[in-house]
């Protein structure tokens, strides 16, 4: 999903590589919208490019996947053989590992480390947000079911909307950081106590 993906491409290419090839695949998609005109079909072919991608990005930056670790962290959801959540926090082109950690978080099927996983969501909560258990420190949640924009946008790319949320969500971080409050009231973006009750992945 957004929350893990995005954080490691930034993480890994930085930011304007990344803004240009979400944007370049959104006017490509805009471009052949007829191939995208059913939900289906558009699942399947984002599922199909971003699988593309992750591979020529495992491989292209294969020297520098490294400095991700115990930086950015992916959650998995697998069947261990129960269902568990499986957070990945070391990264390695080796076995194309990065490519199925990576995969693995925002898909529907991959296989990471022998186990059937899917997006880490299912197993992170109400909020699907999968918060550290260790109290080390105050933890920032960002709830990406908040935004006030259609699903659709997980598989079906419109630019418009893209560059619409972008800046809603850069103007609301502005006001959450000088204010503190949501400017919306919808707690999109809360700051989550060090000794807080995180045991199911909620801020309680």
């Amino acid at each position: 999903s957004a929350g893990g993906m995005m954080p490691f491409e930034l993480a890994l290419k930085f930011e304007t590589t990344t803004l240009e090839s979400h944007l370049s695949y959104g006017v490509l998609s805009e471009q052949y919208a007829s191939l995208y005109k059913s939900a289906l079909a558009a699942m399947y072919l984002e599922d199909h490019h971003w699988r593309m991608m992750a591979s020529w990005q495992t491989e292209t930056y294969a020297e520098t996947l490294s400095n991700l670790d115990n930086r950015i962290f992916l959650a998995l959801s697998c069947l261990d053989p129960l269902p568990a959540l499986v957070k990945v926090a070391n990264f390695t082109a080796v076995d194309d590992q990065a490519t199925h950690a990576f995969m693995a978080t925002g898909t529907y099927l991959e296989m990471y480390d022998g186990m059937v996983c899917s997006d880490g969501g299912t197993m992170s909560g109400s909020k699907m947000t999968p918060l550290f258990q260790d109290h080390q420190r105050p933890q920032l949640i960002v709830d990406l079911m908040q935004t006030g924009y259609p699903s659709s946008m997980v598989y079906r790319v419109n630019t418009t909307q893209y560059y619409d949320l972008i800046k809603q969500g850069q103007d609301e971080a502005i006001e959450w950081l000088q204010t503190g409050v949501d400017p919306r009231g919808v707690d999109a973006i809360t700051l989550c106590p060090v000794d807080a009750d995180v045991k199911r992945n909620l801020c309680e």
